[in-house]
Formats: structure tokens, C-alpha cells, sequence
């Protein structure tokens, strides 16, 4: 490399969400600090009253700054955010897009991504990239999810030799290949922080409870928690005997149910309410099995969290969680998001834990192996930053 490049990162949303693609931002303007000067923005829009603690933020960005922030005015209606950006921060930011030579943003809605076009049009020395973090459709053939991204992806077709795009997926890339060439379509998949995880990671091989986690939105429409307390319920019920706990982390819809059943069965649940990113490994560390039970997930960073975490997964059949952990051992997998599969899963790994403890372990250790070797922030961050040198000529 013979000198540094400008790379923006834009963050449609404001990083206080801290959702995955917020902490992405953060991680891969700090990562790509050492190699190129970093221009990172965010917005107002916050969708949670649960956010990211000011100290969790300075932390991911470990020394570079939040150059400027987007307002949008934001209108709450029939449940539904709508959001409008201010012409004089929009022309603010072409400012700031003028000096730069990367600029990395990810799909959010139509009238940003038209923004950004505009954008790419005016500024044509600079590099677009647009990364694809959502689900690419709904199983719903008819519903509006579906009509928004179609529309999305045939308007950003139209400069398809002036933008790049980045998918977190295989399915994903695919997926875009309808409406963008291949060519333009860079799959590049996730990465984590492995040094809160691998410090500290001895755990005592044999326990007399067999720990449960879930982390993730308390929702049942995306996150599927409502089939997921059912099964739970239904197995507590049905056998008070076992050795089971469940411990929740996250914010949603579903808290108060949630609340009731550790209020009845406060020797089986425990809900932690909303727990910061920063400390959220301890929580990892100190369960044994995972449960992800999301409807739809192009990736599933949680899902890498957890194996880090040194935990065997329960989950069901997403695009993300089929592509991280098709054919690992450590993955049991729910064929249909029910109850009884649910009960039935946990009743499966729970006697491989009281008849093979050995093999269990066995299994744990598999987790974090494959997720270090495949997984880690450091290859993530080489990857963009070969992505963005190849697209400015500098490789």
C-alpha cells in the first residue's frame, strides 16, 4: 500500500441501538483506523429507549471519532417510525462525502438509498458501497417487507456499474444477483471481538444445572420468543425434576410474559432485562447451551457470540444460522419452530449432558475452535480493507 485512503462508514441508524449493524460500524471503523483515516457518522434515529451505554461506544471505537451525526425528524404513527431527513444536514454531509474516497454505508429504506445514489452520482471519483445486513425477503410473498426491498434493489440496479455492494451472506449474494452482477457483490461474513471470550474461559466440566441463554429481542413476530416460552413452559411443567435454567437477556414485546413465568418458576427463569454488549460475554460464559429461535436472520452475529462463548447451540432454520453451522456437531437444529420440538430439542441435549458429559465438552470445545478459526474481527477487517484498496486501485 503506498498511502492511506478517506473511508467513510455511515451509520443509518444512531450507534447508541447497539444492534449488530451499529457495533459493526463501530468495529470496522476501529479496525480500519490503522491502515486509512476514518470519517464516521451516524444518525439520530434510535429505535430503542435501551441503548448503548456512551462508555460501550468509546470503547468500540477505541480512539477515533464520531465526526458528525444525521438528523432526520421522526414521526411516531400507528406504532410505525417514519423518519425525514433535514435538507441542511443532507447537503452537511455531501461535504463530508466529497473528501472521501470509500464511502460505506448499509441498505436501511428507499429514501436513503436514493440519498445515496444522488450521492454517487455527484461524486465521481468516490467509491460506493452499500452493505446488505437485513433479511432479503419475507416468506410472505405479498407483504410490504417484500415490496420495500424489491423496490430497493431495482432502484439500486439502475447504477449498477457506479455502486459496490457488500452481502454478510452467501444466500444473500445470491439472492442480490437477481437484480445486481455478480461482479459488483462482495461477500465478506461478519467477525468478532475474540479477547473478552478467550480470557477466562475455564468452566467447571461438571454442573449440577444444565444452563440456558437466550439473548436477542423479546419478540415473537422476527424473533420467534413466543413459540420459544412455550416449549420452555412446557417442559418445566411436565418435568420439575430436571436440572434445568433458563436465563434471558434482551428487551421487547414479550417482557411482561416473560416476567410472569420467572415470577412462577423462579428456580427455572431468570430475565435480565437489557444487558450491555460490553459485558454481555460473562453472561456466555457461565451457560452451557444457546437458544436462537428467530424466524428469519441473514447471519446471526449472536449465533458467533456464542460459540465464542464456548456454548452448544439450540436453533432454528434461518439462511444465517443453516450457513454458520450446517453439519457442526455442536449445533442441534428445531425442524419446525413449535413447542414440542423446542421441548423435545431440550430434553435431547440435556440427556447427552447427564449420560456423556464428555462428549458434551467435547462439543463446547468444538464451538470456540471453529468460531476462531473462521469467525475473528482481525480476518473480517482484512477483508474490507483489501475490498477498499482493490476498489480505489491502490492493490
Amino acid at each position: 500500500m503506498n498511502s492511506r485512503i478517506n473511508v467513510m462508514i455511515l451509520s443509518p441508524l444512531s450507534l447508541e441501538n447497539g444492534r449488530g449493524g451499529e457495533i459493526s460500524s463501530m468495529e470496522l471503523a476501529a479496525g480500519l483506523s490503522k491502515y486509512h483515516n476514518i470519517t464516521l457518522i451516524d444518525s439520530n434515529i434510535c429505535f430503542s429507549n435501551n441503548l448503548l451505554s456512551k462508555k460501550s461506544i468509546l470503547k468500540k471505537l477505541n480512539g477515533v471519532k464520531r465526526n458528525y451525526r444525521i438528523k432526520f425528524a421522526t414521526l411516531n404513527l400507528f406504532k410505525k417510525l417514519f423518519t425525514f431527513p433535514y435538507v441542511g444536514d443532507i447537503i452537511r454531509l455531501y461535504k463530508k462525502i466529497k473528501n472521501c474516497d470509500i464511502i460505506y454505508t448499509s441498505n436501511f429504506t428507499i429514501k436513503t438509498n436514493l440519498i445515496f445514489m444522488l450521492f454517487s452520482l455527484l461524486h465521481r471519483k468516490g467509491k460506493f458501497v452499500i452493505g446488505h445486513r437485513k433479511p432479503m425477503e419475507s416468506k410472505k410473498i405479498l407483504s410490504i417487507y417484500n415490496l420495500k426491498n424489491r423496490t430497493s434493489f431495482l432502484l439500486l440496479s439502475l447504477l449498477k456499474k457506479r455502486l459496490h455492494h457488500h452481502t454478510i451472506s452467501y444466500h444473500a449474494k445470491k439472492y442480490l444477483e437477481n437484480f445486481i452482477p455478480s461482479n459488483k457483490i462482495t461477500h465478506i461474513i461478519h467477525g468478532i471481538d475474540l479477547k473478552n471470550f478467550l480470557k477466562d474461559q475455564e468452566k467447571i466440566s461438571k454442573q449440577d444445572t444444565l444452563k440456558f441463554i437466550y439473548v436477542g429481542s423479546i419478540d415473537a413476530v422476527h424473533k420467534g420468543v413466543d413459540v420459544l416460552l412455550d416449549g420452555i413452559e412446557k417442559i418445566i411443567e411436565d418435568n420439575k425434576n430436571l436440572n434445568l435454567f433458563f436465563e434471558f437477556c434482551g428487551v421487547g414485546p414479550l417482557e411482561e410474559r416473560l416476567k410472569k413465568l420467572e415470577q412462577i418458576y423462579p428456580n427455572f427463569i431468570r430475565y435480565n432485562g437489557y444487558v450491555d454488549n460490553e459485558i454481555i460475554d460473562t453472561h456466555f460464559k457461565r451457560n452451557d447451551v444457546f437458544l436462537f429461535s428467530s424466524r428469519r436472520e441473514p447471519f446471526g452475529r449472536v449465533l458467533i457470540e456464542a460459540l465464542a462463548g464456548k456454548l452448544i447451540i439450540l436453533c432454528s432454520k434461518t439462511f444465517g444460522s443453516i450457513e454458520i453451522l450446517k453439519n457442526q456437531e455442536f449445533a442441534f437444529f428445531f425442524h419446525n419452530l413449535n413447542p414440542k420440538e423446542i421441548r423435545d430439542k431440550i430434553l435431547e441435549v440435556y440427556n447427552l449432558w447427564k449420560i456423556d458429559i464428555m462428549k458434551f465438552n467435547e462439543l463446547k470445545e468444538l464451538a470456540m475452535k471453529y468460531v476462531v478459526q473462521k469467525y475473528s474481527l482481525s480476518q473480517e477487517i482484512e477483508a474490507f480493507k483489501n475490498l477498499f484498496e482493490e476498489l480505489v486501485g491502490i492493490r
